[in-house]
Parts: structure tokens; C-alpha cells; sequence
């Protein structure tokens, strides 16, 4: 199928450009403002993406890697330039169906992956109205829309077939090379020190860990397109190695454990054990949180406040780590347990999306207190799960986890119920980084991030047309 509009004559790009343009410019003079002057450039962009959806769906998933924060108030900001894409794609994705309501009721979709993403939106309504702070809710609200109708239902609309699944490799792979041997640059010129390599990631990533988590989340593409592609092996080999040495260089430990889980999800779709592996990691999640709750025996891994800080040398950073005594490992202590005393008599609702920040501090422990508590970049608990617990109570947990279970389910029925290398190859990328996303969101909470966030819910409109498993190819190939 091809998203086009086949427009009236009389409506030419060259006749909609002009008389835009020209009704920019009058309403600039005569209200003063400036930025009317775009309103021909958006006007002839919307009749573009009419005509052809893909061209803007594939331009925002070339910009991610390029997309950095950009703060326009004090209060509001946005990553640019990918956000205003999501949102005119978005827009488009609604005009879309309007205009093609026949043929969207042809396209596969999966009802149990699309009732639960139905469901989620709904809970963060209800906690938005039931919100604490309903403003900063709604906005998040809202943000979660977007993302959803412009990476999730845009990856459903537009992966139409084969080819375009290889276009979505190529396009978020060779933006992604061209960042990281720039940062590679900027870090070989400061001797690739430890010290340096937040200030060197940007502006494309807010720190090393946000840079090690894209990178590893992109390598299944890579080893995907190695395995696909016969003239172009040798090109996906050097992106391979390119990226496991930036990976290295990231030193994000965070990341190096990803890439692990990766593999470790492959393999166990592979043995069809993936529900074993699933339910042995909740299983020690669960015990190790009983296990430093009971007796209060967390409190014997307080830090010293004055021995706790920020290693400027790689090997005392790891030093650090395995005896639990570095910075961010001490400052996630204090955030996880200042979260889980949040969720006390806050069980069904949570203190609404966008909530903790502006809660809880008064719940947390000073023994824990670090150098960076005082929290100036306004982060929040360092893992995805407890912040769904804190912010949308236990129903938003579970309907979260619950859309985890069912697209790795319909990831391990497509492996295995596929007719031929190509559709097993392509089911495992979608696990793996799946299973590295599951493993970044335990130390952190990105799945609200435009990168990460992005690369998730492509994974989730690739899986919500790829569920059929008796169809052995992707629509259209």
C-alpha cells in the first residue's frame, strides 16, 4: 500500500507554496512577527508528507540521532529537531486516517498489543486527573500521545515491507555513525579521558550513559544488516566494530550490561526459555529488594559522603563500583529508597505523571545525601519500574508490564513460527533491543526519552503489524 493523496490540480505544490508564502509575508508585516514567513515552508512539508507519509516518518527517524534538548523557557523544553517532527507526523497520522479509512481497515494490527497500549494511555489519564500537580501531568499526557501516534502507529502505517524495514536500518544507523565518529574525534583530542566524556557527547546526548544506551540499543541493527546483506557486509562490520569501540569509550556500565541482555534474550528465544529468563530476573529483582528492606539492613551500605565522589579516573570509577561505593550508585540508593517510601498510602493512582520530582525529597534518607542530591538537573528515581509504581500506583505498573509480557510473547511466535531467515533475523533484532531497553530502564528511565523512548515504541509498531504468525512475510514484501 502507498500513503498517497492524490490532490486536485488546481492545488499544485508550486500554487499552495506561492500563495502560503505570500500569505506569510502579509501577516508578518501586519501582525510583526516574523515567523510567518514559515508558513509557506510548512505548508509545502504537509502537502509532502499528504502525498507520501513515508518521506516524514523516515525523515524522523534520520534526525534522532542529531536531535539534541533544547530548553525554551524555564520550565518548557523540547529535543530538536526530532519532538516537532513527532508532532506534525503525528498530525499527519490523524489526517491519514481520515482520508484513508477503507484501507486502513485492511493493514494487520494486533489487538492484544494495541488494547494495551489503549489501556496505558487511559491509566495516565486518569492519574493526570487524579494528579498532585495535574498540569505537569497532562503535559506528560500528552508528550506519551505523540510518541505513540508517530513512532508506534507511524512504524505500523509506514514499515509496509521488506524494503522499507531495511530503509529503517539504514536511516537510523548512517545519522548515528556520522555522531559518534564526531564524538569519537572530541574524545581522541582530550586523550579519551573518563572525565571528559560527558562534555564530548554533547549536544546530541545529555550525558555518556543516555550516548551508551542508543549505541548498544542500535547495534542489533547492525548485526542485522551484516546478517541480511551480501555487497554490504564488509560496510555493516566496520559499523559493528565502530560501534563496540564507542560503546567501550562511552564507559557506561549501564550500557555494557544492555548489550549483554541482548544476547542473553536472543538465546533464550532461541532455547525457548525466554519466560524462564524473564521470571528468574523479577524473581532476584523482588528478593534483592526484600533482602535490603528487611531489617532495615540497607542501611549498611550508606556512602561516605566525603569518600563518595565523582572519579575523574576510569579504573576508580569501577573500583568504586563492585564495592558499591561511586557516586551514582550511592545517589540511586537515595532516590530508590526516598521512592519507595513515596509509594506509602500512594498505591492505586501514584502522585501523577511528572510527579516525584516535586515529592520526594522529603522521603528520602540522609544518610544517603551524596554530593549531587541537591539534583539540579531534575532527574528522577534512576528506574523506570519505581517511577511507574510512584507515579501511576500499581495498576500502571502492572498494565506496563503486561504490554512487556505480550511483545515478547508475539517476538518469540514470530521467530519461531517464521518460514524463512530474513523474518527470524528481524524478530530477533526486535527482542534485542527490547531485552536492552528492559535492562537500561532498571538504572534508569528513558523510556521517556526520545531516543530510547523512540527506538521502543518502533519496536512496538513493528510488532503490532508482525503478529500473524502463520503470515510469512511482512505486507507487501
Amino acid at each position: 500500500m502507498k500513503a498517497r493523496v492524490n490532490l486536485n490540480p488546481l492545488f499544485s505544490l508550486k500554487g499552495m507554496l506561492l500563495a502560503s508564502l505570500l500569505l506569510g509575508a502579509i501577516l508578518s508585516v501586519v501582525t510583526e512577527q516574523i515567523y510567518f514567513i514559515g508558513l509557506g515552508p510548512m505548508v509545502l512539508l504537509m502537502t509532502a508528507g499528504l502525498r507520501n507519509i513515508h518521506f516524514i516518518y523516515f525523515l524522523l527517524l534520520a534526525s534522532i540521532p542529531f536531535s539534541a534538548e533544547l530548553q525554551l523557557t524555564e520550565t518548557l523544553g523540547t529535543d530538536f529537531p526530532d519532538e516537532p517532527i513527532m508532532w506534525f507526523l503525528s498530525l499527519l497520522v490523524f489526517f491519514h486516517f481520515l482520508i484513508y479509512r477503507d484501507k486502513i481497515g485492511g493493514i494487520i494490527i494486533n489487538k492484544w498489543i494495541f488494547s494495551l497500549l489503549l489501556l496505558h494511555l487511559g491509566w495516565i489519564l486518569l492519574s493526570s486527573l487524579l494528579s498532585q500537580n495535574p498540569l505537569l501531568s497532562f503535559k506528560f499526557l500528552a508528550a506519551k500521545s505523540w510518541y505513540i501516534l508517530a513512532f508506534c502507529i507511524g512504524t505500523w502505517y509506514c514499515l509496509d515491507s521488506r524494503k522499507n524495514f531495511n530503509r529503517l536500518v539504514t536511516v537510523l544507523l548512517a545519522p548515528m555513525c556520522l555522531v559518534v565518529a564526531v564524538i569519537i574525534f572530541r574524545h581522541f583530542q582530550t586523550g579519551f579521558s573518563f572525565d571528559s566524556v560527558n562534555t564530548v557527547v554533547q549536544p546530541f546526548f545529555r550525558n555518556h550513559v543516555n550516548y551508551g544506551a542508543f549505541l548498544v540499543c542500535l547495534l542489533p541493527l547492525a548485526v542485522a544488516g551484516f546478517m541480511l546483506s551480501h555487497k554490504l557486509r564488509w560496510l555493516f562490520a566496520l559499523i559493528i566494530v565502530m560501534f563496540l569501540g564507542a560503546l567501550f569509550l562511552s564507559y557506561s556500565r549501564g550500557a555494557w550490561m544492555a548489550l549483554l541482555a541482548g544476547v542473553l534474550t536472543v538465546w533464550a528465544m532461541r532455547k525457548k526459555v525466554l519466560h524462564w529468563l524473564a521470571g528468574g530476573s523479577i524473581f532476584l529483582f523482588a528478593a534483592a529488594i526484600l533482602f535490603l528492606s528487611s531489617g532495615n539492613r540497607y542501611l549498611n551500605y550508606r556512602p561516605d559522603f566525603e569518600r563518595t565522589i565523582y572519579h575523574q579516573q576510569f579504573r576508580d570509577h569501577l573500583r568504586a563500583t563492585y564495592r558499591l561505593t561511586d557516586l551514582s550508585t550511592a545517589e540511586r540508593f537515595h532516590r530508590w529508597i526516598g521512592g519507595i517510601r513515596m509509594t506509602e498510602g500512594h498505591l492505586l493512582h501514584g502522585y501523577g505523571p511528572n510527579g516525584f520530582y516535586y515529592a520526594y525529597k522529603p522521603y528520602t534518607v540522609s544518610a544517603f545525601q551524596t554530593y549531587v542530591s541537591v539534583n539540579e538537573e531534575r532527574s528522577t528515581v534512576h528506574n523506570y519500574f519505581l517511577l511507574l509504581l510512584i507515579e501511576q500506583g500499581i495498576p500502571g505498573l502492572v498494565i506496563f508490564l503486561l504490554l512487556l509480557g505480550v511483545l515478547f510473547y508475539f517476538a518469540h511466535q514470530w521467530y519461531h513460527k517464521a518460514s524463512d531467515r530474513k523474518e527470524r533475523i528481524y524478530a530477533a533484532t526486535v527482542a534485542a533491543m527490547l531485552g536492552m531497553i528492559v535492562s537500561l530502564n532498571l538504572l534508569s528511565d528513558l523510556v521517556e526519552s526520545d531516543k530510547i523512548g523512540g527506538l521502543f515504541f518502533i519496536c512496538v509498531g513493528i510488532l503490532l503489524t508482525r503478529h500473524n504468525s502463520d503470515q510469512s512475510a511482512l505486507p507487501g514484501s
